[in-house]
């Protein structure tokens, strides 16, 4: 999911090790803000993360930013900032006492101030709202419309909790506000909940998305930068294309075909689907999923026995709907479901993010330093 460079340098710049995406709070301290004005004497406009370096008197910062297709959002250029600049950074300290931050605001000395995008970005539809686009057989277009672009982002629920639940907050990432909902989140075995909890008070840190692995499950519906329904009527089949991973893309037939039942079968990331419609609902059943991917943002845990049923329905023009039902009894105790919407991004193509694993920054994702609390 990222690539960034890091340098702990004393003057001049030497070979920049590369490193993957990361939850940035298991390496950043939001409780230790930092304020450095320095000269800038570098600035990478690299995807998936920008990287800011200048020097504090004697001393070469790094800066890390979101990626350059974020910081567009909210007003950044590939020049925004040159070396020789004179700048002033606030941000969070790395956990680790490395010369190394995570930006959250840039001023320069004429005072033009650049910031991070916010967390939450609503695709916000303008004009009344557009009938649901459909197919010469009656059934919803899931995806674009022929002569047009768009995709669909901007998930309402970043993290999977069962529906019954009522109002937990989480963050973009899936970290609860607070550690004692857990138990509510989805009817957990009790080695499900320990491990949940324990992914959550060390905020992520273990994130398989870190070593670059395919977001597999709902997770695909819930990470930053999209995706697109590529569907093939003729051949009874459509492709789900992932912005949010290395040109990660899954296959859900709708041939009728049952799912593989042999033991055989090799599980995998996206498993194996076979979808139908219901009327203008797509039902799509899926399992021979790999236990080593994280299904959904959070940490929820799940096993080989894992099965998914998926419903996708496109009420109006700008609106998919997403309900999934789990049934994993190695896992849970019943199965449960979830559900929420994604927004339509019109006049767009998905914009790719790509991430490259790098072993070096494991040293760096320490984690907090009380993993025994409940709550933060």
């Amino acid at each position: 999911m990222s690539i960034f460079r890091f340098a702990l340098v004393l003057g001049a710049l030497a070979a920049l090790p590369l490193f993957a995406h990361h939850e940035l709070r298991a390496e950043f301290d939001e409780q230790k803000p930092v304020s450095l004005r320095g000269i800038v004497t570098r600035f990478e406009w690299d995807n998936p993360h920008a990287l800011l370096y200048l020097d504090v008197g004697t001393v070469n910062w790094a800066v890390e930013w979101e990626s350059p297709l974020d910081l567009k959002k909210a007003g950044w250029t590939r020049d925004a900032l040159k070396v020789g600049d004179s700048v002033t950074v606030e941000g969070w300290l790395a956990r680790d006492g490395s010369k190394l931050a995570s930006g959250r605001t840039v001023v320069l000395a004429s005072g033009k101030k650049l910031a991070e995008p916010p967390e939450t970005q609503v695709a916000a539809a303008s004009g009344k709202a557009k009938p649901t686009p459909r197919w010469p057989d009656g059934h919803p277009r899931l995806g674009v419309v022929p002569g047009e672009k768009g995709y669909w982002a901007n998930p309402s629920a970043s993290s999977l909790v069962e529906t019954t639940t009522g109002n937990i907050r989480v963050d973009k990432d899936g970290l609860l506000a607070n550690l004692n909902d857990a138990g509510k989140v989805a009817p957990f075995q009790p080695w499900a909940k320990g491990l949940y909890e324990y992914r959550q008070r060390t905020l992520l840190k273990d994130d398989p998305m870190l070593s670059c692995l395919a977001p597999g499950g709902p997770r695909l519906f819930q990470i930053g930068h999209g995706v697109q329904f590529l569907e093939q009527p003729e051949r009874k089949r459509l492709f789900v294309m992932s912005g949010g991973g290395n040109r990660n893309w899954r296959l859900i037939y709708l041939d009728g075909r049952a799912l593989p039942q042999s033991e055989d079968v090799t599980p995998t990331y996206f498993g194996y689907s076979s979808g139908h419609w219901d009327g203008d609902t797509l039902v799509v059943e899926s399992d021979a999923f790999l236990e080593r991917f994280w299904f959904s943002n959070g940490g929820l845990p799940h096993t080989e026995a894992l099965r998914l049923t998926e419903k996708f329905s496109r009420p109006d023009f700008n609106t998919l709907r997403y309900e999934v039902t789990v049934n994993d009894p190695g896992t849970y105790t019943r199965p449960w479901s979830s559900v929420w919407t994604l927004r339509w991004v019109p006049d767009q193509d998905i914009q790719e993010y790509f991430c490259q694993d790098d072993s070096r920054d494991e040293p760096h994702m320490v984690g907090p330093s009380g993993v025994g609390s409940g709550g933060r």
